[in-house]
């Protein structure tokens, strides 16, 4: 049995409520990204930091896509999508994937040099490292899908400073 602190050292418990818990979580860093799907002239795309790998046998990945996103659906129908890691020199691409500039679906592949490789999802020329992914799960969890892809492509390009965010703002992670 694990050690466990006295009830007494333990601290109570603090009621909170969803503008808390996105103030918390903004402490913690995530990898930047770009979601895509579809082919033009309907491809769309989000920026987002909720991806990880998930397994390596077969290669997996999963990616947490808000309902509301432009994106949403069309991962849904083409039951594909290219999960494109970011560079600190596509920083611009993350604020217009993120919306930031307006934009909304094909018009934001206006920048960057994109390409496709086995889905037909764009993949981004240059990214560290871009999965293409077949989706072979869909998990509704609160307002997101959690999709869980299968990779069945990929492409990685070593050297690249990788794109962060964390505390409301992008950076680039420093070693120790």
């Amino acid at each position: 049995m694990p050690n466990s602190a006295p009830a007494s050292l333990l601290p109570e418990p603090v009621p909170f409520d969803a503008a808390d818990f996105r103030s918390a979580m903004r402490h913690v860093p995530g990898a930047v990204s770009i979601v895509t799907t579809g082919q033009a002239p309907n491809r769309h795309g989000l920026t987002l930091t909720a991806g990880c790998s998930l397994s390596t046998a077969p290669p997996s990945v999963l990616v947490c896509v808000n309902r509301s996103a432009g994106a949403h659906d069309t991962i849904l129908s083409s039951e594909s999508f290219c999960w494109n890691i970011l560079g600190v020199e596509h920083l611009g691409l993350a604020r217009t994937f993120s919306g930031q500039d307006g934009s909304k679906g094909d018009i934001r592949f206006g920048d960057g040099l994109w390409c496709s490789l086995k889905t037909g999802a764009p993949s981004l020329i240059g990214a560290i490292c871009s999965f293409d992914c077949r989706v072979v799960d869909a998990h509704s969890a609160g307002s997101h899908t959690i999709f869980t892809g299968q990779v069945v492509a990929q492409t990685t390009r070593a050297g690249s400073e990788p794109l962060v965010y964390v505390d409301g703002s992008f950076g680039a992670p420093r070693a120790l």
